[in-house]
């Protein structure tokens, strides 16, 4: 972390959760290709599901975020007792964010979908689906947390198994859930969530296994989960930011399928569709990133001014070249694109300029994810929520905006709007932090 050649390292780190978060988000598209056989009330339901499943992977990410900078940063500073209080906190966070969402997925689901919408199919779909990832979210949270602990300790390696593992099996048992093969009862798009927490499940436990095998900087005993104030102070700091800014995901896809629905029934179709295949240009920045938040915190600690820069701007280069190639593939292809999801002859209409329109602000979309994890590491939640939440506001406004005209062509405009805003909010606030916290950091060490 503090002496390998920045580009070997970061290499190292990110191109095992990149290849892993493909395969997640491989087996994301092949779930939704397999519940668009069910129809369109199905497509529909995955929609509206959006805003649940964004919600309860962006509590467990905040949280290990949150652990991961923390842990990162006790590492550089060699303090043992920190990294173990560190690790030993973030379980007892993740443990009581749990129990509360089983409790909201019992109480608080059916009447959410009740105001959602009037179509009972499409209304039972959704309660069932969401029910069981609420009620299961410890197996998200625990993935999450081993992982990070993992990447935490610069062996981002070994993140890729329980990420692979878990892709393999949601792929495998998606099919055998939802249409029920090998005799099992067919269970429709309850069996697609059945499949994706088992899969999480699984995934948790050999990211357990990994941990207990191969992390040898983090060792858990008992003490360790008593409450430390200040270590959980910080990452709460960075943590809150962060899930706050993962669950305006959740905001934008509920104000977007409003706004949609509005305009046409197959538009939240098409925001589906997109949003699984920009997954496959978003992931490898959030690889990057990921990397880099481990990467830049531990240099941090260490006072390694050189080392910080160094991993953005190499970053930011490589997330370039990705974001071009997939903007090429949007604009040449959109129409093969949409037939992977037996698209209509009107949703492949509305689809192919959907794709190139919002495929058209990939590269802001991107390279604001990396300045974002810069924040994140240099200990900033609170200006990488500022840029989050900024997508939120600017995205529904200009989307409801465009929505007046009753064009559903002029809405997918308020994506590349609405990343223009947040590029140079991002921009801003990266320059503050060099000036306020690397540049301090060299006069101190010139000290």
């Amino acid at each position: 972390m503090g002496s390998l050649p920045v580009g070997r390292l970061l290499k190292k780190m990110s191109m095992p959760l990149i290849i892993s978060m493909l395969v997640q988000v491989l087996y994301g598209l092949v779930d939704s290709l397999y519940v668009a056989q069910l129809g369109g009330n199905a497509l529909t339901a995955i929609s509206l599901c959006m805003p649940v499943q964004y919600l309860v992977v962006g509590v467990g990410a905040g949280i290990g975020v949150g652990v991961n900078s923390v842990l990162s940063k006790k590492l550089g500073e060699k303090d043992g007792s920190g990294v173990n209080k560190t690790a030993g906190n973030g379980f007892v966070l993740l443990w009581i964010v749990m129990v509360l969402f089983a409790v909201l997925g019992l109480t608080v689901i059916e009447p959410f979908y009740m105001i959602q919408t009037d179509i009972q199919e499409i209304r039972d779909m959704c309660i069932s689906y969401s029910i069981v990832l609420c009620v299961c979210s410890f197996a998200a949270f625990h993935q999450i947390m081993m992982e990070r602990l993992l990447a935490a300790i610069g062996r981002a390696d070994l993140t890729m198994i329980p990420m692979l593992v878990g892709a393999v099996v949601n792929i495998i048992l998606d099919p055998v859930m939802i249409f029920g093969w090998f005799g099992l009862p067919a269970m429709g798009i309850t069996g697609a969530g059945i499949a994706t927490v088992t899969a999480q499940a699984v995934a948790a436990v050999a990211g357990l296994f990994l941990n207990l095998r191969f992390n040898h900087e983090v060792h858990i005993s008992r003490k360790v989960f008593t409450p430390d104030l200040p270590i959980v102070g910080e990452i709460v700091k960075i943590g809150i930011p962060v899930a706050l800014s993962n669950c305006l995901v959740a905001v934008i896809a509920l104000g977007m399928n409003n706004i949609l629905m509005g305009l046409s029934p197959l538009a939240p179709g098409i925001y589906v569709i997109y949003i699984r295949l920009q997954s496959f240009v978003i992931m490898p920045s959030s690889g990057m990133s990921s990397a880099g938040i481990s990467i830049i915190a531990y240099n941090y600690g260490a006072r390694e001014k050189e080392r910080i820069m160094d991993t953005l701007w190499k970053s930011l280069r490589v997330n370039a070249v990705i974001a071009v190639a997939g903007i090429l593939v949007f604009l040449i292809f959109p129409a093969q694109l949409l037939a992977m999801f037996n698209a209509s002859g009107e949703m492949m209409e509305m689809g192919i300029q959907a794709l190139r329109f919002i495929a058209a602000a990939l590269l802001l979309t991107t390279t604001t994810q990396i300045l974002s994890g810069f924040l994140q590491a240099m200990g900033q939640g609170t200006a990488s929520f500022i840029v989050s939440i900024s997508q939120a506001v600017f995205l529904l406004l200009f989307a409801w905006l465009f929505a007046q005209t009753g064009s559903t062509t002029l809405v997918w405009l308020a994506f590349p709007a609405m990343e223009i805003i947040r590029f140079a909010i991002a921009a801003i606030m990266v320059r503050g932090t060099y000036r306020g916290k690397i540049v301090t950091l060299q006069t101190v060490q010139a000290g």
